[in-house]
């Protein structure tokens, strides 16, 4: 057998006795496959809107997208325009929701809940509820006509409460509607805080709130990365 031909022989028993490869340590030169992006929470700017009638409506969206929510939605037909029937359908809808008790009126308990768990960006620092003192006023003396003061007549930067966030300068839109001081806002004095804050937006008195008619409102919030802006479901009760 030639020179050559034992080399080779050689060479394979060779191979054959070597340790097999160290798993680990080919496990360690081989490269580390791309871990997934982790995602964090949604950071930043969010818009907060409260309704005439005290709904909170959140957006990230662009400027105005929240206050549009609540058109589309108090427009029921899609017809462009928010009629007075349709007003007051939402404004049902809305005390249907905070009546929580189903006793036909939104009672401490239910406002408690409002401010404190539904729109907490309304409460008022160092002045309890955020419906103390949260009616505007008019110089006439009488609450029923605090629903007519405009964002227009008002520098929204000085508000408090809702009155950052809604078209009107109302600290608290649902304790704002409390006409006998009880400390509670039954259906009837609900209905007539809807009829009079329609008659406010309703500018030209053709009995429909067009959008050329609503101004901009709504403000900016904040969020801490650890909380998710939703808009509150507002559903009537069976």
């Amino acid at each position: 057998m030639s020179m050559r031909a034992w080399t080779v022989i050689a060479g394979g028993m060779l191979a054959a006795l070597a340790p097999a490869p160290n798993a680990a340590a080919t496990a360690q030169l081989s490269p580390e496959p791309a871990r997934p992006a982790r995602q964090r929470p949604q950071q930043g700017r969010g818009q907060l809107f409260i309704s005439p009638m005290g709904e909170p409506f959140r957006s990230t969206q662009k400027a105005g997208a929240a206050q549009a929510l609540w058109f589309q939605g108090a427009d029921r037909d899609g017809d462009g325009r928010i009629t007075r029937a349709e007003f007051q359908a939402d404004a049902t809808r809305v005390f249907a929701h905070l009546d929580r008790g189903r006793d036909g009126e939104i009672d401490p308990e239910d406002i408690a809940w409002y401010e404190n768990i539904l729109v907490p960006e309304i409460r008022v620092r160092g002045g309890g509820r955020g419906g103390s003192g949260g009616r505007p006023d008019t110089g006439s003396g009488k609450r029923g006509n605090a629903a007519s003061r405009r964002t227009s007549t008002a520098d929204a930067t000085l508000r408090i409460g809702a009155g950052r966030f809604g078209l009107f300068d109302l600290p608290e839109p649902v304790t704002s509607a409390d006409l006998d001081f009880n400390r509670g806002v039954d259906r009837a004095e609900f209905a007539k805080a809807a009829a009079d804050r329609f008659a406010a937006l309703d500018r030209n008195g053709d009995g429909a709130i067009r959008r050329r008619e609503v101004p901009r409102a709504g403000g900016d919030t904040w969020r801490n990365g650890d909380d998710q802006l939703e808009t509150p479901t507002l559903t009537p009760a069976r």
